[in-house]
């Protein structure tokens, strides 16, 4: 499941699975502070569908290392990463939009992880 980049520009980067789990326990707080959405930009004539996590803070307190690019309205920034997306999806129970059920998650977190699943709920 862990993968140490995801998209062929690197989008999202970790240097070790704590990271991951990391932000994987960032995204299921929550707070309001993120959402994941998948677009179906394809229909505004656009290449294709783009998995994407929206940040609605300035300069999330992550560890691992994500490429953002400028946001609009109320979206402060975002970061393009299907491969990421539909692995969280896939592999660990989250859904899109801004509320995420933690236990769900949680319970695809191996036990070695837990701690690093629980700092992410904490940032």
């Amino acid at each position: 499941m862990y993968q140490p980049n995801y998209g062929t520009q690197n989008q999202v980067q970790f240097n070790n699975e704590s990271e991951y789990y990391e932000l994987l326990g960032y995204l299921a707080k929550s707070d309001g502070t993120s959402s994941l959405v998948w677009e179906h930009n394809e229909d505004q004539g656009a290449w294709g569908s783009e998995g994407r996590i929206k940040f609605y803070i300035a300069n999330p307190p992550l560890t691992c290392s994500l490429n953002h690019t400028a946001g609009v309205g109320n979206i402060i920034t975002r970061v393009n990463c299907n491969e990421f997306v539909e692995n969280i999806a896939t592999n660990h129970n989250f859904v899109m939009g801004a509320t995420q059920n933690i236990a769900n998650i949680r319970g695809t977190v191996p036990a070695q992880y837990q701690a690093d699943f629980d700092r992410g709920l904490t940032l």
